[in-house]
Formats: structure tokens, sequence, C-alpha cells
């Protein structure tokens, strides 16, 4: 499987756990960097790309774990469109891609050593994924039924939470909804 059909089940896949993407930026397919992965952008042709590290391309867990990651962010970028402009993103953002990239490498057994990383050397993300994992907690369809209510993850705000009818703790609705660094 190469790695455009790999990229478009996991599109599929996160579309159905969080909900579909909303983006006016047209997704051209997935490529390679010597930086980390991201989303890269092309604002001439209002297109957006997944850009993966050079390590994702010769080491099958990597590839996806980036392309998983990237995939969620892919459902609700945070760059403008019309300014190219980026917007902070949320702990909320970066757990659930964090999540879904933990999903993805299930099938290759490593799940604990990969979170052991996380924690070791990626605190930030490891501290993203423990709140989203809370969240979840309390309510599996959080996530589609934040975005019923605010599509851009990076956007929704602590009354949202009530409007989709999810009673979580002050403390982790804050958290969540605090910048991600």
């Amino acid at each position: 499987m190469d790695i455009e059909e790999i990229s478009q089940q996991y599109i599929t896949i996160a579309e159905e756990q969080f909900g579909p993407m909303c983006s006016e930026w047209k997704y051209i397919g997935t490529e390679f960097n010597e930086m980390g992965p991201h989303l890269r952008y092309y604002p001439d042709e209002r297109s957006v790309a997944i850009s993966l590290s050079e390590k994702a391309r010769n080491d099958e867990i990597q590839l996806h774990f980036q392309l998983s990651h990237e995939v969620c962010h892919l459902l609700y970028p945070t760059t403008c469109v019309e300014t190219n402009k980026q917007e902070r993103t949320s702990t909320l953002n970066e757990g659930v891609s964090t999540y879904f990239s933990i999903l993805a490498i299930e099938q290759f057994g490593v799940t604990t050593e990969i979170i052991k990383k996380l924690r070791d050397y990626s605190p930030n993300y490891y501290d993203a994924l423990a709140l989203f994992c809370q969240l979840i907690e309390e309510d599996n369809q959080a996530i589609l039924k934040l975005r019923s209510i605010q599509p851009k993850l990076n956007k929704i705000e602590a009354q949202d939470f009530e409007m989709a009818g999810l009673d979580i703790p002050e403390e982790l609705n804050s958290n969540l909804l605090g910048t991600f660094s």
C-alpha cells in the first residue's frame, strides 16, 4: 500500500472518530522533508500537504505515527487560508492528534514503548495525550460533540463544552483549552 492510500485510510478513520474535515485548504498529498512533521501550506494554490520527516521514509512505525498525527491536524488546520496566519494550537488539538497516533501504531505492538518515549522526551505531547484521555473517559464522543458546536478545535471555548452537553471538571476544561507549548 502506498503512502497516499494510507493517508486516505487515516483521513476516513479520523473523520469517523472526530468529525469531518473543515478546511478551505485543498489537501494535495504527502511529502518528506528535513524538518519535523507538520502541515505544509502552499498559500498561492490554497493547498496543504502533510509533510513528514525523512526518518519516517524508512521507519514504518514513525511513518504511521507522524502521518496519523498530521491527518488529525488536517481535519481543522490552524492556518487561515485568507491571511496565511497561524493560530495558536490548543492542548486539546495536540491531545487528539497524539491519541490518534497511538491508535495508529497499536498494530506494531509498541504502544507502551512509544508512550514511555513521549513521557521521557516529549512531555508536552504526553501531557496533552493524558488530558485528552481524561476527556474521553468522561465521554468517548466528546470530540464529535464539541465539533458539532465548533468545527475547529483551536476555536473551542469553555462554554462550548456545556453547549455540547459535556460535564467535565473545570480544571480539565481549562487545561485542554490552554495553548499547547
